[in-house]
């Protein structure tokens, strides 16, 4: 009956000229116009889970705060709130809504995110300030939930469509629709610090808590990869072999810099416990003094010549990122509860 009912108001919608979602939604077995990528059937998911028409305890029906006196009314108070909700949606980024799938926005785990997300904020406000809104008018309940809402008609209107297409796409089945939920509530959890459910706020504690893990290990494994890789193209080019004096040719005549070898030979000495090969010790910055080295850089440069956004055109060499490279070092090198990743850092990384 729930799920009947769910799918009456879906039905409502869609057939609604006034609704946002007006002929949104597909029809089994008719040719879907390019617009109609939703369906009914998602819809009536997102409904009967977000909790909005009510919820079935003891095989009761206990009211939801879309519910009405009757199942018309239930129907009716719907629409006027979906239409209102999802009007905001629409207008902060028209094009976008338009777009379909192409813009993540008006896609069926959206959609269902946003009903996830209305039962959320609607619960933080009956415990933030006692609303019962069961018993407020339609143009309330869509005034209170959009103010809660508004940072994400925020993003909406303003990002990028690469920061749209990083926290809405690929987002799949009921793991896709919980992630998307999540990056609307994080959205608004960065106005609202007390906003979300205990899960939401947990999950979110584990996601930078996971980002910062892959970051650290991401700096380790790209620190040994670049060091093996500069280390083995000298000896490919070099050689080897043992010269007169002492050394092998690839750290004697790859390396031109005396203070590099210094530097390296002191701290394998200083290292008595684990004391190993000499270019062990070298550093990111070596490496780019090495690479960069005029009778170096035709071996180095498809690799290591990496502009980064904004950087002027024109430069002979692209390696400031090893410099930036080797500021972040620090952070999972020498970690402290001062030390931590900024946004730009993980962006960087990325």
């Amino acid at each position: 009956a729930l799920s009947a009912l769910a799918s009456a108001i879906a039905r409502q919608v869609n057939a609604d000229v006034s609704s946002p979602m007006f002929r949104r939604f597909s029809t089994p077995g008719v040719p879907a116009e390019f617009s109609q990528n939703l369906t009914i059937s998602e819809t009536v998911n997102g409904l009967t889970r977000s909790g909005l028409l009510g919820k079935v305890i003891h095989k009761v029906l206990a009211p939801g705060p879309f519910s009405g006196a009757t199942d018309a009314d239930t129907i009716e108070r719907s629409r006027k709130i979906l239409n209102g909700y999802f009007e905001r949606v629409r207008s902060a980024n028209p094009d976008r809504w338009e777009a379909g799938k192409a813009a993540f926005i008006a896609v069926n785990p959206g959609i269902r995110a946003h009903l996830m997300l209305i039962g959320e904020i609607i619960t933080y406000l009956q415990h933030k300030k006692g609303l019962d809104f069961i018993s407020l008018n339609e143009e309330k309940c869509v005034e209170y939930v959009s103010e809660i809402a508004q940072p994400v008609f925020d993003f909406f209107r303003n990002a990028s469509d690469e920061e749209i297409a990083g926290k809405f796409s690929r987002k799949f089945g009921e793991g896709g629709v919980k992630e998307y939920l999540y990056n609307l509530c994080e959205i608004i959890f960065g106005r609202f610090d007390d906003f979300g459910s205990e899960e939401f706020r947990t999950y979110i504690t584990q996601k930078d808590s996971d980002e910062v893990v892959k970051s650290n290990q991401f700096i380790i494994t790209l620190t040994e990869m670049m060091m093996d890789y500069v280390i083995d193209v000298l000896k490919a080019v070099y050689g080897t072999n043992i010269l007169d004096s002492g050394e092998s040719a690839y750290w004697e005549n790859g390396i031109a810099s005396q203070r590099i070898k210094d530097n390296a030979y002191r701290k394998q000495q200083d290292d008595k416990k684990r004391r190993t090969r000499k270019e062990a010790y070298l550093e990111i910055l070596d490496l780019k003094d090495i690479v960069q080295q005029p009778d170096n850089w035709m071996y180095f440069e498809s690799v290591f010549n990496n502009p980064m956004p904004g950087e002027k055109k024109g430069k002979k060499y692209y390696t400031s990122w090893m410099a930036d490279l080797n500021d972040l070092r620090r952070t999972p090198f020498h970690k402290s509860s001062l030390r931590n990743y900024t946004d730009e850092d993980f962006e960087f990384l990325n």
